[in-house]
């Protein structure tokens, strides 16, 4: 192919984002939701502290002339929410939002390399007062992030969904202790991390070694309440000039040697425990094989009713939203491993991956994060759920798909 015929083609394929985008936006506003523009210049602190360790390895981050640390912004959810503070900081007025802009986050890992990338997408903020009105938000987002897609064009794809919070209600009941059952939540969406996490747990020779050797250092913390421990160990760090490693904040690493600590003296998880844990992450399939399969294995466990059994049931009630809103549910599988890989997600998550290029792509995806506003400045939590579409790779695939076909 001559270059020219490249030039073409990338052309082409830029109108066609724009026109598949344009096509998006009038879909998000025909269904009630408000077009906002946040900006692409965002304060980078609240990225790095609340998207994750693999996002930011990704993002752009710079200081300006004023010596504030500033990042483009690497997605839409945040800078949207940043913007509803905005307009009502006390967060008590329900809004529906739609963006359509510029994401930037470097990613090898797609079949061609991008740094930035059109979003185009809804975020439904403090629309449910109670719980059943949150599973028909639930329900009301996918059913509209399933339209976004099938008017796309885009004929192959599969629908994965989770729910971290039925993952936090299962650990919530077992007889283990309280800070390791929030670890093992905090951690649940890094699936590589959180298997090495459950290992060193149920391994009391890995937990007796995991402290570091500073005992002057421990034997002062020993004192001290968490904050004032977290405190002292950041300070430590700042003094000896060590900096952030590998995406992580001192005050991460701070909390990551007050855990080892902690766990040098702790009992290891029983194997059953362990081996619930397993069983439960190994459960997936379509929406009804995996309400089954979790039924049965909670209750062998005895495990069915309190938070768990409430989880369950919201699962329940969403599924059945979801069936009357959309009846070709053929295309969905519910994992109750699979948690996404941001890390303010809460709740009910969902992805659309197709082939593209010979590999998976995640192509629209979001879910619920229902604590996100509260650390952004809210004054309490704040019911949230959205969903973004990346419109370039979603294009492309709808061209691939197309051409496969023969069309």
């Amino acid at each position: 192919m001559s270059n020219s015929d490249m030039d073409a083609g990338s052309l082409a394929s830029a109108a066609e984002s724009r026109a598949l985008a344009d096509r998006l936006q009038t879909l998000f506003g025909e269904a009630g939701f408000q077009p906002v523009d946040p900006p692409v210049l965002q304060p980078a602190d609240v990225f790095l502290d609340r998207s994750g360790e693999d996002i930011r390895r990704r993002m752009y981050v710079f200081s300006d002339p004023g010596g504030a640390e500033l990042c483009l912004r690497p997605d839409l959810t945040i800078p949207t929410c940043l913007h509803y503070l905005e307009e009502h900081p006390k967060a008590d007025k329900p809004v529906k939002l739609t963006y359509r802009g510029l994401a930037f986050r470097y990613q090898s890992s797609a079949p061609w390399p991008m740094r930035e990338f059109t979003q185009v997408g809804v975020e439904q903020i403090g629309e449910c007062e109670a719980s059943e009105s949150c599973e028909e938000a639930d329900a009301a987002i996918l059913e509209l992030a399933l339209r976004a897609v099938e008017a796309s064009g885009l004929a192959s794809y599969r629908l994965e969904m989770g729910d971290l919070a039925l993952f936090g209600a299962l650990v919530d009941g077992l007889d283990i202790p309280a800070t390791w059952a929030e670890r093992l939540k905090r951690h649940f969406w890094r699936p590589d991390y959180f298997r090495e996490l459950l290992l060193r747990l149920a391994d009391q020779e890995a937990l007796a070694a995991s402290g570091p050797d500073l005992p002057g250092l421990f034997s002062a913390l020993g004192a001290l309440d968490g904050v004032e421990a977290k405190a002292l160990i950041e300070e430590v760090l700042t003094l000896a000039g060590i900096s952030p490693v590998g995406g992580r904040s001192t005050r991460e690493i701070a909390e990551r040697l007050l855990e080892q600590a902690a766990d040098a003296g702790a009992q290891a998880l029983p194997k059953d425990i362990v081996a619930l844990i397993d069983g439960f992450l190994a459960i997936s399939g379509t929406p009804d094989e995996a309400l089954a399969k979790i039924r049965e294995l909670t209750k062998a466990a005895g495990l069915s009713g309190g938070s768990l059994g409430e989880a369950m049931a919201r699962l329940e009630r969403r599924f059945e939203r979801l069936e009357a809103a959309a009846p070709d549910f053929s295309k969905a599988h519910f994992a109750t491993s699979f948690g996404r890989n941001m890390e303010y997600y809460t709740g009910f998550v969902f992805e659309f991956r197709t082939q593209l290029a010979g590999k998976t792509v995640n192509v629209a995806g979001g879910g619920r994060y229902d604590t996100l506003l509260e650390t952004l400045g809210a004054p309490g939590p704040v019911p949230a759920i959205g969903c973004a579409i990346g419109v370039e790779r979603l294009a492309r695939a709808v061209a691939e798909n197309a051409k496969g076909a023969g069309r």
